[in-house]
């Protein structure tokens, strides 16, 4: 049996359908295909209208809203239970070492937002230093954030290499 969930992600983007169809969960959006084998599933959460899976090389969201016309939300609950539904019991029968539950953020993840928020602290006190007229500290002050940035970002191959 095929179950089907459709969503559209983003109002700019086409709308992705997500099928099971036999060992595998297939991914369609617009013209763009991709399969994934329930075999290798890593790690499957499910936790307020959004699904997660991890698989070796991907990582999958499966939300249970969708945009509908602009900027308006509505719910495809139905449809959304039936697939993690059926997703939880293919994953229980083809990858039994699958860990089930709430998933944790990665370091590498928590690291990545780290630098982002340094990121945009730099700006924004670059831009507040700029329409106070103390640029000379506003850049100073600003260099200093990007270098704990910069520095944030070496880590990031070892832990991305420990995370495999």
């Amino acid at each position: 049996m095929r179950v089907v969930h459709r969503a559209r992600i983003s109002p700019l983007l086409p709308e992705t359908q997500w099928t099971l169809e036999g060992e595998n969960l297939v991914e369609r959006r617009g013209g763009r295909e991709r399969r994934f084998q329930m075999s290798r599933l890593r790690r499957m959460s499910i936790a307020e209208g959004l699904a997660r899976l991890d698989f070796p090389r991907a990582r999958l969201r499966i939300p249970a809203r969708s945009f509908a016309s602009g900027v308006t939300i509505e719910d495809h609950g139905a449809s959304f239970r039936a697939l993690t539904e059926a997703l939880a019991a293919e994953a229980a029968a083809r990858a039994p070492s699958v860990r089930l539950g709430p998933s944790q953020p990665s370091g590498a993840e928590l690291v990545v937002w780290t630098i982002g928020l340094f990121g945009l602290g730099a700006l924004a006190m670059l831009a507040w230093s700029l329409l106070a007229g103390a640029w000379a500290l506003g850049l100073a002050l600003a260099a200093r954030l990007a270098f704990v940035a910069i520095l944030a970002l070496a880590v990031l191959p070892w832990l991305a290499r420990r995370g495999e």
